[in-house]
């Protein structure tokens, strides 16, 4: 059996993802791998599909008993026989998983790194010595073996061992979130040979990002909350009180909610982390020590009432939203005071070197929540990683921003830096710019002339200002324990008036463009009551049977029979066998009841991914317009057209719509008559000069293309 015979038989994919495809075949040549992909890009299956293809046990090392059983029950369903041998089993679980080792019916073998070398263990001599031998090893979330990384976890050390036990074993580490450091931190504290290394793309597109100031953030979560009651979330606050409170606010406001942090007792935790799982509670509210490893595909959101204390926590923490690969959101409150807060948090006693580590990624987060530019290229600049400059999916691509010549504005502030000869952070300048009468203001600043010189500037707008001059490049901050402003090189030309300073007057978000299959919502909803007690009859949580994508994809494309089905991402074989008859028959039911058929036809067949070229130059408006729409004609869609091209979804939509404007593009090809009707309504009714309010007016079920695309049908007709 090839890797993608297997994909499709186990797995219901016709197509591998990232660097998966390359990763296997390592694997399965015998090298050692070093992989990062991003949260929810498929690390899992580039150990789990070599496991069912080697002729041997696959042991994975994972750090939480929460994640081996969430794999574990996966791959069950799936038809791989996996175990997992952990501290919650009985002495009788666990013989029976050792009596189904020793007959070689267990596949791949989860295990915690204290489990295979602590001290008086012998589990290593037990596996090197069943009938069929170790055939591969997989080290998942491996940055945990790092110092440097964002989640060391000293128990990860004995790994170091590994390759004295297992010398001609392949080994792959997997993690989602590794800067260089702690890459080679990884490299050789696993002593690896030769490692292949393999970085597939940080971007997480289906997810938005967004930062809002913490000014009445309870009120904000609220709204945000609003129209969001029947789908799961995450909720990270700092403090294990703030977990608490949050939780019982939100179930007093109706929300189904509960808490989890590492206080609480084990039986609470597990109780309250399964009923999320199942989707019997939507919120979890939780400190970081909630979701490494859980596989929940169908979380829409995560919040972070407080400010994360690095990149790389934010990312794998937001990076829970969306597995599924539908339309998702990351929604941050920040507060200067935060960076502040945590710099206790993030100091570690007797070790200044890792404390300037842990302050230099402290800060860097800083920076991400006080951006004036896209969010998504800095995170993904970060893991160098190049990236557009526009995403046109976070909250500052989305923003319609009015400028105004803030150069004397500039001048005054760069001007207090020099003056006060580079010595200060943010607050003492900003009170020295207002005049402050503070007694902390030394006397010999009072007398400075530039003292006083932004009193008419309110201290909320002068930290606003201070944050994009940094942003901008024209203040920066040291990196030391309580962060000075400094000037950069840029600065010179600002204070000698040969450098004009644009500052924000205004910003108003707007809704960004989601790409959404035109599915039966009705259907939908049927189809997740019967995955909900398919789940509940095996006793495992509902995505592990099939995902929300799953669902949508068949409420999308009707599938009248087992072999339509097949076309179904995420239908494998023994899954379709186990389950494909109970979605199909409600399927036939509803669409004979509305006259509806099949659509199976109109599901493009996967492509296989073409190998990444030299990039030309850019070419003529023209040209690029052509592009699209000759990329269009070949039946990608509008999000593969601007993934393949590297533009926004809303630049692919303008291209398309120009052509419908021309004549060259029917719009009944964008948009289905049954739209037009009411796109035209609100047209005549608001105007065309902006789409975000008609956007509002038409609500959800019209995308911004679609509008685009009437627009221009009109313009043509006119």
């Amino acid at each position: 059996m090839t890797p993608t015979q297997a994909l499709q038989k186990y797995f219901g994919y016709s197509e591998f993802r990232h660097e998966q495809k390359a990763i296997i075949e390592h694997v399965l040549s015998g090298g050692d791998v070093m992989a990062l992909m991003p949260t929810g890009g498929g690390k899992s299956l580039c150990y789990q599909l070599p496991a069912v293809l080697l002729n041997g046990l696959t042991i994975v090392i994972s750090p939480l008993i929460a994640l081996m059983k969430d794999q574990v029950d996966s791959l069950n369903v799936a038809g791989i026989p996996a175990a997992f041998l952990n501290s919650s089993q009985s002495p009788d679980e666990q013989s029976r998983i050792i009596t189904k080792l020793n007959s070689n019916h267990i596949k791949l073998l989860y295990l915690a790194p204290e489990r295979l070398f602590g001290s008086g263990n012998k589990l290593v001599d037990f596996l090197r010595s069943l009938p069929v031998p170790v055939a591969q090893i997989a080290i998942d979330e491996a940055h945990c073996i790092s110092h440097w990384g964002h989640d060391f976890r000293p128990e990860y050390l004995m790994l170091a061992g590994l390759k004295d036990h297992f010398p001609n074993i392949p080994v792959i580490a997997l993690t989602a979130t590794a800067d260089k450091l702690t890459q080679k931190d990884i490299l050789e504290k696993l002593n690896l040979k030769h490692p292949a290394v393999f970085i597939s793309s940080f971007n997480r597109a289906n997810i938005t990002y967004r930062v809002n100031p913490k000014r009445n953030s309870f009120d904000q979560l609220l709204d945000f909350l609003g129209d969001k009651k029947d789908e799961s979330g995450i909720i990270y606050c700092l403090s294990r009180k703030s977990v608490e409170a949050l939780a019982i606010d939100l179930k007093a406001q109706g929300y189904s909610a509960e808490a989890y942090h590492a206080g609480l007792d084990n039986a609470t935790k597990a109780r309250n982390q399964e009923a999320f799982l199942r989707d019997d509670v939507k919120i979890i509210v939780a400190t970081i020590a909630f979701g490494m490893g859980i596989n929940k595909s169908n979380v829409r959101y995560v919040v972070h009432m407080d400010m994360p204390k690095n990149i790389e926590g934010y990312y794998q923490e937001t990076g829970r939203a969306g597995r599924d690969g539908l339309a998702s959101s990351a929604l941050l409150f920040y507060s200067p005071g935060d960076a502040i807060k945590l710099k206790s948090f993030v100091a570690i006693d007797g070790d200044p070197e890792q404390t300037q580590v842990m302050l230099s990624k402290l800060n860097d987060m800083a920076k991400y929540c006080q951006l004036p530019t896209c969010r998504r290229k800095y995170l993904l600049n970060y893991f160098d990683e190049q990236a557009p400059d526009h995403c046109g999916s976070c909250d500052v691509c989305l923003s319609e921003i009015t400028t105004f010549d803030g150069t004397e504005i500039a001048q005054k502030a760069l001007s207090a830096v020099y003056r006060l000869k580079e010595r200060f952070g943010t607050t003492y300048v900003i009170d020295f710019l207002r005049g402050s009468k503070n007694e902390k203001i030394r006397q010999e600043h009072k007398e400075i002339k530039t003292y006083g010189v932004g009193k008419d500037i309110s201290k909320a707008d002068w930290q606003r200002y201070i944050r994009e001059l940094v942003a901008l490049g024209y203040l920066k901050f040291t990196e030391t324990e309580y962060p000075v402003l400094t000037l950069t090189s840029k600065s010179e030309a600002v204070l000698k008036g040969l450098q004009k300073v644009d500052l924000v007057a205004t910003q108003t978000m707007e809704e960004g463009p989601t790409e959404t299959l035109p599915f039966e919502n009705q259907l939908f909803s049927i189809l997740k009551n019967i995955r909900r007690d398919i789940a509940t009859n095996e006793n495992v949580p509902a995505y592990v049977i099939v995902s929300d994508a799953t669902l949508m994809e068949i409420a999308t494309y009707l599938p009248q029979s087992l072999d339509e089905l097949r076309f179904i991402s995420g239908f494998g074989d023994v899954k379709l066998a186990r389950y494909g008859r109970e979605f199909v028959n409600p399927v036939k039911v509803y669409t004979h009841e509305r006259g509806l058929n099949s659509r199976i036809a109109n599901k493009s067949r996967k492509r296989e991914r073409k190998p990444k070229t030299e990039r030309t130059p850019t070419p003529r408006s023209s040209d690029t317009r052509r592009a699209s729409l000759e990329l269009y004609k070949k039946d990608k869609s509008i999000a593969e057209i601007a993934a393949e091209r590297g533009l926004n979804v809303s630049t692919v939509e303008s291209h398309l719509s120009f052509f419908v404007e021309s004549g060259e593009l029917d719009v009944s090809e964008m948009v289905s008559p049954d739209k037009m009707p009411a796109i035209q309504d609100a047209i005549e009714s608001y105007g065309a000069e902006r789409l975000a309010p008609l956007k509002e007016i038409l609500g959800p079920d019209f995308s911004y293309g679609e509008i685009k695309a009437v627009l221009g049908w009109i313009n043509r007709n006119q």
